[in-house]
C-alpha cells in the first residue's frame, strides 16, 4: 500500500477540529459541505476512502504507480471542480466510478485502446471476509475459503460484479451505472449466471 498522504497542496493551517472530521453523519452531509468548499470535509473524503479506492484500482489496472497518479488526478481533480459537482448519497459509489472512469482514460490516452472499459488489464481478484456486506457471520473458516477458492475460477466479469454487490454493497442500478450494462435486467441476469456458476463450484 503506498504513502497515503500524496496531496501537496491541501493547506497546511487546515487540521482536523470540533467542526471537521468527526461532524459529518452521513455521505450527503459531507459531500454537500465539500461541495461547498469546506476543506475539512475534502480532508474527511480523502481520508475515509483513499485505502478503499487504491485496492478497487489495483485489481483494474495492476501498477501501484499508475493507480497512484490516477488517484493522485481524481482528487486534485475533485477538489478544483467541487462547486460544479452534482449531488450524491454514497460518495463510494461516486469515487468507485469515476476513478475507473478515469483509468481507463488514461489507458487509452497511452494504448490507444478505445474497445472498451471491461478490456482494463486486471483479474479484479479479491478476498471475501467475515466483514464484507451480505456474507453470514455464522459461515466457517472453511467454507468462506472454498467461497475464495470459487471466485476466483469465475470469469473476470463475474468477479466483478460479486465485488460491487457482495463485498461494496452496491445496488443493481450502480452497479448497471458502474459496469456499463444496458439495464439492471443484463446485471440480475450476470449476477444469477455468476452465482449459479458458484454454486456449480461449490
Amino acid at each position: 500500500m503506498p504513502e497515503k498522504k500524496i496531496l501537496t497542496n491541501i493547506p497546511s493551517e487546515v487540521t482536523p477540529h470540533s467542526d471537521s472530521i468527526s461532524a459529518f453523519s452521513s455521505d450527503s452531509e459531507a459531500w454537500n459541505a465539500f461541495r461547498d468548499g469546506n476543506e475539512s470535509a475534502f480532508i474527511f473524503i480523502y481520508e475515509n476512502y483513499f485505502e478503499v479506492l487504491f485496492g478497487y484500482g489495483y485489481s483494474i489496472i495492476a501498477d501501484t504507480h499508475i493507480v497512484k497518479d490516477a488517484l493522485q488526478d481524481l482528487f486534485v481533480e475533485l477538489r478544483e471542480r467541487r462547486s460544479r459537482l452534482g449531488a450524491t448519497d454514497s460518495i463510494k459509489f461516486y469515487l468507485f466510478a469515476s476513478l475507473k472512469r478515469k483509468l481507463f482514460k488514461d489507458l487509452t490516452k497511452w494504448q490507444g485502446n478505445r474497445e472498451s472499459i471491461d478490456t482494463l488489464p486486471g483479474d479484479f481478484l479479491f478476498t471475501l471476509s467475515h466483514e464484507s456486506q451480505l456474507i453470514d457471520k455464522q459461515l466457517s473458516a472453511d467454507k468462506l475459503n472454498q467461497l475464495n477458492d470459487a471466485i476466483a475460477n469465475l470469469s473476470k466479469r463475474q468477479r466483478e460484479i460479486i465485488y460491487y454487490t457482495f463485498f461494496e454493497g452496491f445496488t443493481y442500478r450502480q452497479v448497471r451505472e458502474i459496469m456499463g450494462m444496458e439495464s439492471e435486467q443484463s446485471v440480475r441476469n450476470l449476477m444469477y449466471k455468476a452465482i449459479k456458476e458458484l454454486r456449480r463450484l461449490l
